[in-house]
């Protein structure tokens, strides 16, 4: 039997190989208990705390610090981080550390700071601007980055477990990859997301199902990744709104730190790379450009991006649908399942209060053109969209994706 030409079909040398963080640290408590053994094991002497001044102010950056000081290690905390990570906000902090030449960095917050961190690491031993690293197409790492530990704060992007470290340059984002991103440690611990306020809880939740619904759909998906994907899923249709009305609610916390972990690890593979789907290509350009929090223009992009691609991956869709929903689907053929799964992600949207049309943000419409051309002429291939992205993109479907996106409009 002849092989020849089968393993192009299958893409099987895109799958052969990935990685993942060295280690991660998922437990109720496990800061408390880990924290301090998991930095002398990588040989922290001298340490500095990445943070934000939110995440200081509520007290968590100083009880990493303490927790630390306990094991007679040397800490000092930079909190100079901004919301989004602008390039000047990841320079600067580069700047710090490398004068402050530690051996040990720990990131502790949400995903600008813990993709600060990875940067500040890695610029530790990797020499110049920050910004010679951050190049999409190509690794331009030299060598590994000193140790870091990551602790999330939100349940959303998952870069306690990705390769990924986004960086804001002019008007849209843009990102680092490598295996030197990795954490060294992540330690996932359900309370440092306790006090995480509403909005931003949901914002995050949508980040979370944006990055695992996008894998299940992506034109390589397989079962390794689905299977992560599909669960993380399921988690979110059943814990997030509980976490966003009760934010105390430690059992939907737990959960939403997992799904947010799966989702970091699924976006890693290389046959999801990013994820590299028409979502993120939106909304990590849409969020910046109109001042947009990242989670809730994954959302937005999410919903509009299923009906864009819904003709393309209507089976597929189907199955996450009857899998997810369950009882709400039964009986409805395939295309009527993939239709109610969209709905399900904007009323999903709704139930924790975030807008779901770009009106909203006060996008002007006037500006929707130009920017489908941008979309379509360059961005979609800075995420290899045509490859993985099951819908092929036309300037006239961009700016229909785009219109119904602004009108908030869904169809039947």
């Amino acid at each position: 039997m002849s092989l020849k030409g089968f393993e192009t079909r299958i893409n099987v040398a895109r799958v052969a190989s990935f990685d993942q963080p060295k280690r991660i640290i998922f437990a109720t408590g496990a800061v408390q208990e880990y924290l301090g053994s998991e930095a002398k094991r990588l040989g922290g002497k001298k340490i500095v705390v990445v943070t934000d001044k939110g995440v200081r102010k509520a007290g968590m950056a100083d009880t990493i610090a303490d927790l630390l000081k306990k094991e007679n290690l040397g800490v000092e905390i930079y909190d100079e981080i901004s919301a989004e990570p602008s390039a000047d906000s990841i320079r600067a902090a580069v700047k710090f550390t490398r004068e402050g030449k530690y051996d040990l960095v720990v990131g502790v917050g949400g995903g600008a700071v813990l993709d600060t961190a990875k940067l500040a690491a890695l610029c530790l031993t990797n020499p110049g601007d920050v910004m010679v690293y951050v190049n999409p197409a190509e690794d331009k790492t030299k060598g590994p980055a000193k140790p870091k530990i990551l602790i999330p704060t939100t349940s959303g992007t998952g870069s306690e477990a990705s390769n990924f470290a986004v960086v804001i340059e002019g008007l849209y984002k843009t990102w680092a990859a490598s295996t030197n991103l990795f954490a060294d440690v992540a330690i996932v611990d359900p309370l440092m997301v306790i006090s995480c306020p509403p909005r931003q809880t949901a914002g995050s939740a949508m980040d979370v199902l944006s990055h695992n619904v996008e894998a299940l759909i992506d034109r390589e998906a397989n079962p390794l990744s689905d299977a992560q994907a599909l669960e993380a899923t399921k988690i979110v249709f059943k814990y997030a709104k509980r976490a966003y009305h009760m934010g105390d609610d430690l059992e939907a916390r737990w959960n939403m730190s997992a799904a947010a972990t799966l989702g970091g690890i699924v976006i890693t593979y290389p046959w999801i790379g990013g994820p590299a789907m028409l979502g993120h290509c939106t909304s990590e350009a849409l969020g910046p450009r109109w001042n947009i929090p990242h989670g809730i223009a994954c959302g937005l992009a999410l919903v509009y991006m299923l009906q864009f691609n819904l003709p393309a991956c209507t089976e597929k869709l189907a199955y996450v649908s009857k899998q997810v929903l369950g009882d709400e689907v039964y009986g409805l053929g395939k295309r009527e399942a993939a239709i109610a799964f969209v709905h399900a992600v904007k009323n999903l949207m709704e139930d924790m209060e975030l807008p779901t049309n770009l009106k909203a943000y006060n996008v002007p419409s006037k500006e929707l053109d130009e920017f489908a051309q941008y979309l379509f002429k360059e961005r979609q291939y800075v995420y290899s969209l045509p490859r993985f992205n099951p819908r092929k993109l036309t300037l006239e479907n961009t700016k229909e994706y785009l219109r119904l996106m602004y009108e908030g409009t869904l169809l039947e």
